[in-house]
């Protein structure tokens, strides 16, 4: 457990959490203050307890609120009696929620998404109506309020290609309270058990039963069926059940839901599943062996059924009248169609269906009426159907021009297609009409895909997707474009953010047809060998006359791999329309000669009010960013890594640097000038305010760059400077160069570090009558440098008028020791007062 904080620090914590409520003229409330001593009394120190008890009393301004709060405390015999104060604040249901996430695993990262489907499933976020992204919406608000009443922690987690996964954690002391509020929960999940827990454990009152993620191999036969008829939760998941005896679920009558999944050698279910008149609920998803489950007849309660990633060759019997369905996922073996199973579910929310990659299935739909009927699906999710041809399109014999039956996906919102190899197109133009209300398409690992929008008999067809927010297409090596007819004018002013990744034969995203894009906000193209343009005025179909709302609210552009393109903006001017730009990131683009192209020699003027990051990196043909005039007032980081052909980083186009915090240049084997007067258009005349916000500059492998300051009045722009790296620069020959031999202080108020590492051909920091004042200055780090004579730190003297290094040095790191010795200082004793400070070491 923690160490208790300080008093001071258990105040000071209180108070950042609790909130301005409490504060009158910047001080505590006189009325309250003493009730809250005593309450942080209470708390004695435990930082969870200070927290989560700050937290709930947030907004809570009266004294008599603090009275009342202080008489339930008073009460307490233990730190959960404090925790449980704030789980007693919180609306009934989000305590039901709070509770559920004990009965998973101590310490355990909860899958955001994951928890929800359980909190829908039991019924703790359902209303009548409602649509499940609705119910999903409402999961993630009760989440965020558990979260900011630090009853759970928020976790992310960096999955492969970036991919981030949303978390929730459980503190021990919050987890053993929970189960304390809940002793009709028998949870064991997590302890490594290997059979069930012993028959007295089956108490008749449970109501959940949690042995998820253990190592379970089968259910005994000689084990009679649990009385528990209250009990209806029982999560199994994550286990190795071969087995499940006949009876087994005999005297679980009241079960709704149950929780198989990912039990690998489970081949079959018992038959008295089928005696569960009240379950919602039956999980057997990723059950791999499972070839068999028996009769659904009796369970018409039934709300969710998953059985993808079975062997099942057949569809269990009574799916077809299994009325109340939500949600389906169906997987397997199986090759007859789904007409005559799905037309009853109107109820269908969300469609999930798989086959394993070796299987010969083949799902299809024979008529086009079944989609009609399933007016209320939501989301619709196909995988691993390698005969799977067309999504939406011509089915069977019906023709081109047959109207489709009203209602036909007039509640889709999602849809998902992965690795169905066979498939070549996902939407015809004329079904896309239909689609209204479709929010996210993804598209990943269809290796034949040639386009997602085909177009045959409707060219110059206008389509509109009103709410489309988000488009993914991953791994699809045949496609050639989005939309197979380039007239085809395709309007989703709604979207906001396309992905597009490995996608070889791709060329174009953008065409004449897919403009304007109002509301787009994030744009990533990765790996994509063949892309050519990506901002281009012809590809656009763009015109200085092209209203101001295109790309206007575009705050990220990332470009990763696409060897053939040359530039991203394909003009000056067209960077007009990207007024809310804040990041630019192109990498390991070997074509990319410029950054941002200029029909103009001379360049236009380009605005870009917002932009925060620009990132060039491993660009080996990258000469220039730009070579009109560049005015980004809000940059704060700028990183060129690997851009070997760049010959200069700032002109007199990009001017002034008001904000900039951070400069990289790794590996800029050609660099040749970086803050230099002419190539800056500086001169003493310009404003203070250029460059006064870095904080660090960072120089590797600069080959050709023989200062990095041109002259010690230009580092009156930079008094914000906290640290200088300058490495591996074979011919840096002095850090600030100076046009006169007169004495000169340079003053560096602020620099904290300055490190001089691998610079064979360094002869000065400054000149030679130069003084370098810097009394923040924390380290000092020098080495290979074995032509530097002189190191100009101002010596300061103290009151008795002796010699001192500056106070705030603490550390000088140098190598060799010889050449330390070799040194020339301005002041004989210099030396000897520096060295029980020094460390040679490389």
């Amino acid at each position: 457990m923690v160490n208790p904080l300080p008093a001071n620090e258990a105040s000071a914590l209180f108070l950042e959490k609790v909130g301005s409520d409490v504060f009158s003229d910047g001080k505590i409330k006189r009325d309250i203050e003493p009730f809250l001593k005593q309450i942080l009394q209470k708390c004695d120190g435990v930082p969870l307890a200070i927290v989560t008890v700050a937290k709930s009393m947030r907004g809570k301004s009266l004294p008599g609120h603090w009275k009342l709060t202080l008489s339930e405390f008073s009460k307490f015999e233990s730190i959960v009696d404090c925790l449980k104060f704030s789980y007693e604040c919180l609306e009934p249901q989000c305590q039901a929620c709070f509770l559920y996430c004990a009965l998973y695993p101590e310490d355990y990262d909860i899958p955001k998404n994951e928890l929800i489907e359980y909190w829908i499933e039991e019924g703790l976020i359902y209303k009548e109506g409602k649509t499940r992204e609705a119910m999903n919406w409402k999961g993630h608000d009760i989440l965020d309020m558990l979260v900011d009443s630090c009853l759970l922690e928020s976790v992310e987690k960096l999955y492969i290609k970036g991919y981030r996964k949303l978390h929730v954690s459980m503190h021990d002391l919050l987890r053993e309270m929970a189960l304390e509020i809940s002793p009709q929960f028998l949870v064991k999940a997590g302890m490594a058990l290997e059979k069930l827990p012993e028959e007295h454990e089956w108490s008749e009152d449970l109501l959940k039963v949690s042995l998820m993620r253990n190592y379970i191999k089968e259910i005994p036969s000689s084990m009679p069926s649990p009385k528990c008829p209250m009990l209806t939760t029982l999560l199994l998941s994550n286990n190795r059940i071969s087995t499940i005896p006949e009876a087994f679920f005999e005297h679980m009558l009241g079960l709704k839901i149950i929780d198989l999944s990912n039990n690998h050698e489970l081949s079959r279910l018992p038959t008295s599943v089928s005696k569960l008149e009240k379950l919602t609920t039956l999980l057997l998803g990723n059950c791999k062996s499972l070839r068999e489950v028996p009769s659904l007849s009796n369970l018409v309660g039934l709300k969710k059924l998953d059985l993808s990633w079975t062997l099942i060759e057949q569809l269990p019997q009574g799916l077809n009248i299994l009325t109340n369905l939500k949600y389906l996922g169906l997987g397997g073996r199986l090759s007859e169609t789904l007409d005559e199973q799905l037309q009853n579910l109107s109820k269908l929310q969300h469609l999930l269906v798989n086959a394993y990659p070796d299987a010969e299935t083949e799902y299809k739909w024979e008529t086009i009426g079944i989609w009609g009927k399933l007016q209320n699906l939501e989301k619709l999710d196909l995988r691993c159907l390698d005969n799977l041809n067309m999504v939406f399109g011509e089915v069977g014999a019906v023709a081109e021009s047959a109207p489709l039956p009203a209602g036909t996906f007039s509640s889709l919102q999602y849809i998902s297609v992965c690795g169905c190899r066979k498939l070549k197109m996902v939407f015809s133009v004329r079904w896309l009409g239909y689609l209204q209300k479709l929010q996210t398409i993804y598209v990943n690992n269809c290796e034949q895909l040639e386009e997602i929008i085909g177009s045959k008999f409707e060219e110059g067809e206008q389509v509109t997707l009103p709410k489309l927010e988000s488009l993914t297409l991953m791994f699809l090596p045949q496609l050639k474009s989005i939309c197979s007819s380039s007239s085809t004018v395709l309007i989703c002013d709604s979207i906001k953010e396309i992905e597009i990744y490995s996608c070889d034969n791709i060329e174009s995203v953008f065409w004449s047809g897919f403009n304007p894009l109002p509301n787009l906000e994030y744009l990533k193209l990765s790996r994509l060998p063949n892309l050519k343009y990506v901002f281009d005025e012809g590809g656009l179909g763009l015109s200085p006359c092209v209203p101001p709302t295109s790309f206007f609210s575009l705050k990220e552009v990332r470009v990763i791999e696409c060897n053939q393109l040359k530039k991203v903006f394909s003009s000056g001017w067209l960077l007009r329309y990207f007024q809310s730009l804040q990041t630019i990131e192109v990498s390991d683009c070997k074509e990319m000669e410029e950054l941002i192209s200029s029909l103009d020699h001379e360049g236009e003027k380009v605005t870009l009010p917002k932009l925060e990051r620009l990132e060039l990196t491993k660009l080996p043909q990258l000469k220039s960013i730009y070579s009109g005039s560049l005015i980004c007032d809000s940059i704060k980081k700028i990183v060129i890594f690997l851009c070997e052909n760049i010959e200069s980083v700032f002109w007199s186009g990009f001017n002034p640097l008001l904000n900039l915090e951070y400069l990289d240049l790794s590996c800029v084997r050609n660099l040749k000038s970086l803050f230099d007067e002419e190539g800056l258009g500086l001169s003493p005349l310009v404003p203070p305010t250029s460059f006064f916000s870095l904080k660090e500059i960072r120089v590797f492998g600069g080959h050709q760059l023989k200062k990095v300051f041109s002259s010690g009045w230009l580092l009156r722009y930079f008094q914000s400077l906290e640290t200088i790296k300058v490495i591996g620069c074979s011919q840096m020959e002095e850090l600030i160069s100076s046009s006169t031999h007169e004495e000169e202080k340079v003053t560096l108020p602020k620099l904290q570090r300055l490190e001089l590492r691998g610079l064979p051909a360094l002869k000065s920091i400054c000149n030679r009558s130069s003084v370098l004042i810097c009394d923040s200055i924390h380290r000092l780090w020098i080495s290979d440098c074995k032509k530097l004579k002189r190191i100009p730190l101002n010596f300061p003297l103290l009151d008795n008028a002796q010699l001192s290094h500056p106070p705030s040095l603490k550390e000088i790191e140098v190598w060799p020791k010889e050449w330390w010795e070799s040194l020339e200082w301005d002041h004989p004793n210099a030396k000897d007062i520096l060295f029980p400070l020094c460390k040679f070491e490389r």
